[in-house]
This record gives C-alpha cells, sequence and structure tokens, in this order.
C-alpha cells in the first residue's frame, strides 16, 4: 500500500527534484507540473504554508496535489470527463463522484467545478458569482498567481517553480480512483476534512 501511495504523489515528488533558477518553461516532452504556494480561506481565516502541485489541460482535466507544511502530499485530486477523485492519502481512501460546484469546495475552500477552474487557471475566466484574478501565463498556460474569490471564502496561489514531470500525461486528469483503495461517495469528503483542517492546508 505505501509504494501505491508514494505512486500516486509522482508530481509533488517530481516537481520537488530539480528546482529550476531561471523560472522558465524546462526543456522536455512530459507533463507541464507548476508548484504553488498556496492560501485557503474557508471563511473562518486563511490556512497558510501549503503548496499546491498543478496539472491541467482544457476543458476539464486536473491534477492537484496538496503539500502540507510536514510530512509531503495529503491529497491528491485528479478529474476529467466529468469524474472526480479525490484520495485521502493518510487514510488510503478515494472519494469518486461526479464534477460539480461543490467538487474542489472540500479542498479548496470554494465552489467551483473542475472546468470552471481549469478555465480560471488557463484563461482568467470568472465562474458565475465568483471573482477570478489572473496574473502571468501566456493563454493556455498556468499562471503565475491566481485569486478565486467566493463571498468570503477565497483561494490564493503563487507560483514557486515550473518542472516537467515524468508521468504519462494520458494517466492524468481521468477521475478514476487507483486499485486497491477504499472508496467512498466525494459527498462524504467535506465532512471528513472539516473534522482535520490541519492537513488539508497547513495551520491556521
Amino acid at each position: 500500500m505505501k509504494r501505491l501511495l508514494l505512486g500516486l504523489c509522482g508530481l509533488a515528488a517530481i516537481a520537488c527534484a530539480q528546482t529550476r533558477r531561471d523560472g522558465g518553461v524546462p526543456a522536455g516532452s512530459g507533463p507541464l507540473v507548476v508548484v504553488y504556494r498556496a492560501a485557503i480561506d474557508d471563511g473562518h481565516g486563511a490556512l497558510r504554508g501549503a503548496k499546491l502541485a498543478l496539472w491541467a489541460e482544457r476543458p476539464d482535466r486536473l491534477h492537484a496535489e496538496l503539500i502540507a507544511p510536514v510530512g509531503g502530499v495529503t491529497f491528491i485530486l485528479d478529474a476529467g470527463g466529468g469524474n472526480v477523485c479525490i484520495v485521502d492519502v493518510t487514510e488510503a481512501t478515494a472519494y469518486v463522484g461526479e464534477d460539480g460546484p461543490g467538487a474542489i469546495a472540500a479542498l479548496a475552500g470554494v465552489r467551483v467545478s473542475v472546468a470552471d477552474a481549469v478555465a480560471a487557471l488557463l484563461d482568467g475566466v470568472s465562474p458565475a458569482g465568483l471573482a477570478v484574478t489572473r496574473v502571468g501565463g501566456a493563454d493556455g498556460a498556468l499562471p503565475e498567481k491566481l485569486r478565486i474569490e467566493d463571498g468570503v471564502r477565497s483561494l490564493a496561489i503563487d507560483r514557486v517553480r515550473v518542472e516537467r514531470g515524468r508521468t504519462d500525461p494520458r494517466v492524468l486528469g481521468r477521475g478514476v480512483p487507483p486499485d486497491k483503495l477504499r472508496v467512498r461517495p466525494l459527498s462524504n469528503l467535506a465532512g471528513e476534512v472539516a473534522q482535520e483542517p490541519e492537513r488539508a492546508g497547513g495551520e491556521r
């Protein structure tokens, strides 16, 4: 089981392996991975210190790994084709369901579907009822900074580095749970994360 979970954390491990000093796009053909500092505010104060390793592709393929200040990757989100899978690494549990406004809320604090999150990341599009501020990044590329505001809740990310992953991009953005993990409905995830907010994004 430990080997399986280590394999799931491939983006973060690869992204941390070699830091580029010039901030440019590294050579290679692997999937482009961007590591961000993240500040997540669920309306009760920001959770800081977490990092996000992100990969995205239009229109709705997304792979994200939430990295706690201590302990490494805590949650992995993989989504595509209307399906979402969020793996709680510590509990070896996969939460699966359909994409929708609540798909990312349990982890990121803002109610946004995966498709809308990808549009915000790659194009700066603001979903209905939300405000998006996007800085840097060519059209279709991940930005330097992004802030999504959902009323009193918000998610802000600030780029740390860019890397090329070795993972085959065809296995990313499918929303399929890994084999041998316990599977539960995505609707159960919000309650699980609420009980242990420090694992979702750092310290208050």
